[in-house]
């Protein structure tokens, strides 16, 4: 291969947008840029806990501060820096921010889809952040309502590929490899 591929993964909280980009990540020897890791260096330099209600503040904060692109025009600057073949940006939540991104050579947007359901379970089962084991049906559904989480849902008709992440771990898989079939042989 001889372009630099990158690809912008979305989606809802629970869809799986990181168990894609993990597959990415090892099948396709890609690198991993996250939004999630600029927030948690300011999270933890601040001394401030790794939390949904954090990380959705302090994106907020910045993008109502600096832009709302602003998260973007970092992850751009290192994917310049990046030397990988492959790389995949975790966790595009906000339409400006997929704008900045689709400047990119060879830039393609995934988006994760799942019901609400099987998020809910999903995040339980993880315990990615601290107050997932917690959090009630209630809860979760108030979280897809934050400023920081309330537009991904729009993001899916911007989508070049649309995953449905339904269904078993394999099944999801082979779309994706279908679609990296697609682009890498283009």
């Amino acid at each position: 291969m001889n372009k630099k591929v990158v690809i912008g993964v979305s989606g809802n909280i629970g869809a799986g947008k990181g168990t894609v980009t993990n597959y990415l990540t090892q099948a396709y020897h890609a690198s991993n840029l996250r939004y999630s890791h600029i927030l948690q260096d300011i999270l933890a330099r601040l001394d401030l806990g790794y939390n949904r209600k954090n990380l959705a503040l302090l994106a907020e904060s910045l993008r109502r501060t600096f832009g709302g692109d602003i998260l973007s025009k970092a992850l751009v600057a290192e994917v310049s820096r990046t030397d990988a073949n492959i790389i995949v940006i975790d966790g595009i939540r906000k339409k400006e921010e997929l704008d900045e991104l689709r400047k990119i050579d060879n830039f393609y947007f995934f988006f994760i889809d799942a019901s609400l359901e099987t998020r809910y379970k999903r995040i339980k089962e993880r315990d990615e952040k601290s107050d997932d084991k917690t959090k009630t049906f209630e809860e979760f559904k108030v979280d897809q309502e934050r400023e920081a989480d309330k537009d991904v849902p729009s993001l899916k008709k911007y989508a070049d590929f649309v995953i449905d992440n339904n269904k078993e771990y394999s099944h999801t898989m082979e779309q994706v490899s279908q679609i990296m079939r697609e682009l890498l042989n283009q």
